[in-house]
């Protein structure tokens, strides 16, 4: 068992902007539950009692205000001062680690059995969880021998070009004699730390099979509440069509899943369709919201928002508004009636 991980939580959280304004990209909810919740329920599997977050200072209250509320797991927090990259928060908080420790990164949780990564992983001072994907050309391959070595790392392969489909799925299992040989600073485990183990033989990996939710961007945002609501996940559940506790709806929620938040209202007359809508936000009668974000406290009148668009907290979207292709209003932002539209008043 594991008694020890590291949350790798600094980033600003950009390509989730505007939710990430006030809010870290690891308490965004998943189904009403803030994603590092579910590393925690992962975690828990395999025994994890503290979990260091190694968070930025950009949302360093928003980190505190929740560590002081979370009793299980312990909590504590490493503040980077200055960009330290992927690897460097651990070498600054190494004093603190226990000889073995578990390493996540903040926006993606595999839902593989945690307990078996760790019972199978090769005795080396560190393994990388691998999963593997149909289309390698949006990742690094990672190779690995028959004694589970990593071998070398291939780039982005079209597919059909590699001689594996695995992929690093962002866990990993470490020891802390790893980070004896580098100085505090900014240090990478893709650029550095794990070239330099591959060279001495000492790096392995473990393909797991599991679900992988994904938060890093607002389509993947979008697609693992998706995964969620069809039932594919173990670590939180959602109906289909689901209402927060508090959720007001009187419109149509259409398609196969939608969340609305609690205390978010839908009038009668809108329509909402494989959306988020987050909680206090307000979808005024004759909107239509399709495959989009309503950030909190938002207000959509009567307008149409689609393709991905995201709307940042406290935002108001005007009478006959048309937002699509993925743009994004910024938290507080207010769009008078008709001033974004596709198409010229008749």
């Amino acid at each position: 068992m594991i008694r020890q991980a590291i949350l790798l939580v600094g980033g600003r959280g950009t390509r989730m902007w505007p939710l990430t304004d006030t809010v870290p990209k690891g308490l965004l909810p998943v189904a009403g539950v803030p994603f590092i919740e579910l590393q925690f329920r992962l975690l828990a599997e395999v025994g994890v009692e503290e979990v260091i977050l190694a968070i930025g200072t950009s949302h360093e209250s928003a980190w505190r205000t929740y560590a002081e509320g979370t009793t299980s797991p312990v909590v504590h927090l490493a503040v980077e001062q200055s960009k330290l990259d992927t690897a460097g928060p651990l070498v600054a908080v190494r004093d603190q680690l226990d000889d073995r420790f578990l390493v996540l990164n903040g926006d993606v949780v595999l839902e593989g059995s945690l307990g078996q990564f760790v019972e199978d992983a090769p005795d080396l001072p560190a393994v990388l969880s691998l999963v593997g994907v149909e289309d390698t050309s949006a990742y690094g391959v990672v190779v690995t021998n028959d004694l589970g070595k990593v071998e070398r790392f291939i780039e982005k392969p079209p597919p059909g070009t590699a001689p594996t489909n695995a992929v690093n799925a962002g866990m990993y299992l470490m020891s802390r004699s790893v980070f004896d040989a580098y100085d505090e600073g900014a240090l990478s485990f893709e650029q550095t730390v794990f070239p330099s183990l591959v060279e001495q033989g000492l790096l392995g990996g473990v393909k797991i099979d599991g679900v992988w939710l994904d938060i890093g961007t607002p389509p993947l945002y979008l697609q693992t509440h998706r995964d969620v609501a069809a039932g594919n996940s173990r670590l939180v559940n959602m109906e289909p069509a689901h209402h927060g506790i508090g959720a007001n709806v009187a419109g149509d929620l259409d398609g196969n899943w939608n969340f609305i938040g609690p205390g978010a209202v839908v009038e009668e007359g809108a329509r909402v369709r494989e959306s988020i809508v987050l909680a206090g936000a307000t979808i005024r009668s004759g909107s239509v919201v399709e495959d989009s974000i309503v950030g909190w406290n938002a207000v959509v009148e009567n307008a149409r928002i689609s393709d991905t668009t995201v709307i940042g907290a406290g935002a108001v979207v005007g009478e006959g508004c048309e937002l699509t292709a993925a743009v994004r209003i910024g938290p507080g932002s207010s769009l008078s009636a008709r001033s974004v539209t596709f198409e010229p008043p008749s």
